[in-house]
C-alpha cells in the first residue's frame, strides 16, 4: 500500500466526505472515488467503514490515536505520525 492510499483511509477515518479528500489530495472526486471502490475490492470491503476497520486491523491506522493517523513505517519511531509531502 502506497502512502497516498494511507492518507486516503485515514481520511476516512476522520470522516471526510469524497469532495474533501479529493480537495485535501489536490484529485478530482472522481478519481477519489475510483480509487476508494479500487480499495474496497482489493481488501474485499463491501464499504468504506468495512475499509477503516480494516485499516485498524491490519495497522494502516493507528488503534486510540484521534484524529486517526496512518501507522509509522517500518523502521520508525513508535510515536511517528505520517505528514503529507507536497
Amino acid at each position: 500500500m502506497n502512502e497516498r492510499d494511507r492518507l486516503l483511509i485515514v481520511m476516512l477515518a476522520r470522516g471526510y466526505t469524497t469532495t474533501r479528500i479529493a480537495r485535501e489530495m489536490r484529485l478530482s472526486r472522481y478519481t477519489v472515488a475510483e480509487r476508494i471502490s479500487k480499495l474496497l475490492d482489493r481488501f474485499a470491503c463491501s464499504n468504506r467503514s468495512q475499509l477503516v476497520a480494516y485499516g485498524y486491523a491490519h495497522e494502516f491506522l493507528h488503534v486510540g490515536t484521534w484524529p486517526p493517523c496512518a501507522a509509522a513505517p517500518l523502521g520508525a519511531e513508535s510515536g511517528a505520525t505520517w505528514s503529507r509531502s507536497s
